[in-house]
């Protein structure tokens, strides 16, 4: 993004506004550099944390966080979702449609993930059978 464009972008937000790319050129740059940001800022982050659980019942804490992220996330989509039906923007409504699915499924992977830190009860030998 060029000055003028930081300049607009930053005007644009501090109305209340949020800056809207106009080329497909400008929307993958952007999207590339968050990528990149992120990946500088919090990569090193997260595998530190990672590297400091100890057993599965120390994931559960940043499993639930995850979910519940995740599940604003869905339901901030499904709300994207009815606004761009009521706008009548067909292919917009249905890239958030499949983009909603996803993150749904996404709150109940992590659901399974966290159960997953609970150990299983041991079954004794003679009930096996």
């Amino acid at each position: 993004m060029n000055v003028a464009a930081k300049l607009t972008a930053l005007a644009a937000r501090l109305t209340g506004r949020a800056w809207a790319h106009e080329t497909t050129e400008q929307l993958v740059a952007a999207l590339d550099q968050q990528i990149e940001r992120l990946t500088d800022e919090r990569v090193p982050e997260h595998l530190a944390g990672a590297a400091s659980l100890s057993s599965p019942a120390a994931y559960q804490p940043g499993l639930i966080d995850l979910r519940a992220d995740a599940y604003d996330m869905a339901v901030y989509l499904d709300a994207l979702t009815t606004a761009a039906v009521a706008l009548g923007d067909a292919d917009l409504a249905d890239a958030l449609v499949e983009a909603g699915e996803s993150a749904h499924e996404l709150v109940t992977r992590l659901a399974v993930a966290a159960h997953a830190t609970i150990p299983a009860p041991a079954v004794p030998v003679a009930d096996a059978a």
